[in-house]
């Protein structure tokens, strides 16, 4: 028996043939809308169905407004509200059709006046689904552009695999060729810009911003210090300091005019209660210092660079602050939308927070935001996730991907790092450098060792020192008794840990300033030296690196430590430092009988004074971009120079008075460039090796990177030559060369 619904009656009828109707006309309006012909008929003639279609809907609309139970009618026994529910539906329907008729006509504007301002010759365009209003011609070929030599490998990547991840096509790619050049041009800069695309980027023009100006008054960024008793160190470090960053920023002025103002976000995850490492606690204790000191002078200079600083120092307010649409931002590709700030200083345990927080695509989304601040550095080999594991390459603190000029260290130990740095605070006022021999009327030495297991096995070198010096020390005491420090001799005269004014006051007495190997580049020595000290650096007989120290285990490098503090060993030198051997008595008998008879002077370089800093700084925030293609340091600078073999390409830089710059090496990494500056290659292949670009001078086969994370300054290989991307550098601002500027 045929069910009463299913009777077909004229009304039916009447609905169905409306259905196919609408139909015709969305199929229609699609055909149109991707011809190729662009005659003024064929405008005409797209403009009047859009137009139609548009009466036709709305004609459906009032249609289904007027029936009692809308275009359907009701079963013979309705549901309370059935009728109701239905005419409710395909009103909602309805209006999402006009809703996508507006899109289309919005769109076809837009060709349209595109279309206008085309040259008669250009290849025809259509409407494809990548990234909403975008015009490209109908086929794309990969560019050749040195300068982007993964372009290639990343679109066959692409072609593959972008139905890996739903992110690829909610950026709209739809698997052409276009499309994946756009998305790597434009979201991923793999590619260079497409010339056709020149007035239909995906990301906006920037608009002009609010410019910075100095912010002078320390009682806005103070009482945001105020907030946690971990920050107090920190809080009392600017406090005291802030006549020395004022004086700095108005030497300043005039080269810190017409910068953009930022919006930088801190997280200092090593003060985090989930890191348990109580830093800020433990400081006023004899716990580290070395990192507080470079935090403080980062918030500080971000502060008084006039910048929006908004910080942040447990896992809940980052993770409240990062917080992003996990249904708008799915997968592994960039952020949509406006990011939560222009830069984030953070360091590895805050990353860590974030992975854990938020997972791996928190990570990814803002990678490319990211500072790390990272007091002994980051090499390629370790950075990228890959080739360190291929290579077992194995750090707790490595893995990131990201570029490792990202990487902010406290001292210029790889060029393949940022030097971020710190300011050596200075307590001499002019008279007093004036007279700073008369102050250092006593032979007085203060030993840099402020926790008894450091003066282990000191006993030999103490005795030398003490026939020409009386000691002195800071060591932290359990209590005041002096039997609790098992290491330190009885003759020393230990003070204990001094509030920062008298220790600054027992410097300006002391002429000898003694390492004893540990801890191991810190700031101390710097201030011993700002201070008229001569600093007695441990040398390291067998350099010390994470192959035989236990301390460098696990960190993400191979550096080798030459001596306690190669910084002041390197870039500062005698009279001011005397690199020895401390268990070579003849060598620390000699060294003590020229320091004494010596008159140094206060020295400080220029990169580690508030006004060094805060240069260097607003240059990284200014000119820094990680997000996009960007060459900077400027082209100008490059000098490329050819390594001997088995020679890494920041000691071929440093022998000729240059430093390299890993910024360049996608300029050097094609045929073309190499053959320019004169190195002549058998063949070429590609290699994913972090001694790349480089030549095999038994073979005359060159090699290129094929892989931008493994760029390195610092890699080698016995049987290569590298090629090598150097520049100069200023006098005292390593950091920077005098086109940067």
């Amino acid at each position: 028996m045929q069910r009463p619904w299913l009777k077909l009656t004229s009304r039916r009828i009447g609905m169905l043939l409306v259905l196919l109707g609408f139909v015709w006309g969305c199929t229609l309006i699609h055909l149109t809308l991707t011809r190729t012909d662009q005659s003024d008929g064929g405008e005409a003639l797209r403009k009047k169905i859009l137009t139609m279609s548009r009466e036709y809907v709305k004609e459906v609309a009032k249609r289904a407004e007027s029936s009692p139970d809308g275009l359907l009618e009701a079963p013979d026994e309705p549901a309370a509200g059935y009728g109701f529910d239905m005419k409710k539906g395909f009103a909602v329907l309805l209006d999402d059709m006009l809703k996508r008729l507006d899109k289309l006509e919005a769109r076809f504007n837009k060709l349209d006046s595109h279309s206008v301002n085309e040259d008669k010759e250009d290849a025809p365009v259509s409407i494809k689904s990548n990234l909403e209003g975008v015009v490209h011609p109908e086929s794309c070929e990969i560019p050749n552009a040195p300068e982007f030599p993964h372009c290639g490998g990343k679109m066959e990547w692409m072609k593959g695999f972008w139905t890996s991840d739903p992110c690829y096509a909610d950026y709209g790619v739809d698997g052409s060729t276009c499309s994946f050049l756009v998305y790597l041009s434009e979201i991923e800069s793999w590619c260079p810009p497409l010339p056709w695309r020149k007035n239909f980027t995906s990301t906006a023009s920037e608009e002009p911003g609010e410019m910075a100006s100095l912010q002078e008054d320390s009682d806005p960024l103070l009482r945001m210090l105020s907030s946690d008793k971990s920050l107090l160190w920190i809080k009392m470090r600017v406090e005291r300091m802030w006549p020395q960053w004022v004086e700095a920023a108005n030497s300043l002025a005039s080269s810190l005019a017409n910068r953009k103002k930022k919006r930088i976000l801190i997280h200092l995850g090593l003060l985090s209660k989930e890191a348990e490492w109580h830093f800020g606690e433990k400081a006023f204790d004899g716990g580290p210092l070395g990192e507080l000191v470079q935090w403080s002078d980062i918030i500080a200079s971000v502060y008084i660079l006039g910048h929006d600083l908004d910080l942040s120092f447990t896992k809940e307010s980052l993770k409240s602050k990062l917080e992003f649409d996990s249904q708008k931002n799915k997968g592994g590709c960039p952020i949509k939308g406006k990011p939560p700030a222009d830069i984030i200083y953070i360091d590895i345990l805050g990353l860590a927070q974030i992975k854990k927080t938020l997972g791996m695509a928190g990570i990814q989304h803002y990678a490319c935001y990211f500072r790390v601040v990272d007091s002994f550095g980051t090499e390629p080999e370790f950075n990228f996730r890959p080739y360190a594991k291929q290579r077992s390459r194995k750090s707790p603190w490595g893995g990131w991907n990201f570029n490792p000029l990202q990487f902010f260290t406290m001292f210029p130990h790889s060029p393949d790092n940022s030097f971020m740095g710190f300011v050596v605070e200075q307590h001499l006022n002019k008279t007093e450098i004036q007279d700073i021999q008369k102050i250092k009327r006593e032979h007085q030495a203060l030993v840099y060792g402020k926790n008894d297991y450091m003066w282990a096995g000191s006993g030999n070198l103490m005795n030398n020192i003490r026939k020409h010096f009386q000691i002195h020390a800071t060591v932290a005491k359990n209590n005041d008794d002096q039997q609790q420090l098992e290491n330190v001799p009885s003759f020393i005269n230990n003070h204990g840990v001094l509030p920062s004014e008298q220790l600054y006051d027992l410097l300006k007495r002391t002429k000898l300033f003694v390492g004893l190997g540990f801890p191991y580049e810190g700031p101390a020595p710097l201030e011993a030296i700002a201070s008229g000290c001569v600093f007695l650096n441990p040398k390291f007989v067998q350099p010390k690196s994470r192959l035989n120290t236990k301390f460098f285990e696990g960190k993400p490098t191979f550096r080798q430590l030459t001596s306690q503090h190669p910084y002041v060993e390197v870039f500062v030198g005698k009279p001011h430092v005397y690199t020895v051997d401390i268990d070579d008595a003849e060598s620390v008998e000699a060294a003590l009988t020229e320091i004494k008879n010596s008159k140094v002077d206060p020295y400080l370089p220029y990169e580690f004074t508030a006004e060094g800093m805060l240069q260097r700084v607003s240059t990284y925030i200014q000119k820094h971009d990680f997000c996009s293609p960007h060459t900077w340091p400027p082209e100008s600078a490059l000098q490329v120079r050819l390594s001997g073999n088995g020679q890494s390409c920041k000691q071929a830089c440093q022998d000729q008075g240059l430093i390299c710059e890993p910024s360049y090496f996608p300029l050097l990494n094609n045929k073309d460039a190499m053959e320019k500056n004169g190195i002549k290659c058998n063949s070429m292949d590609d290699m994913m090796e972090i001694y790349a670009p480089s030549k095999n001078d038994g073979t005359g086969a060159c090699s290129v990177q094929s892989e931008r994370l493994l760029y390195s300054c610092v890699g080698q290989d016995p049987d290569y030559q590298r090629i090598c991307p150097c520049r100069d550098f200023i006098h005292g601002q390593v950091a920077l060369c005098h086109d940067c500027l």
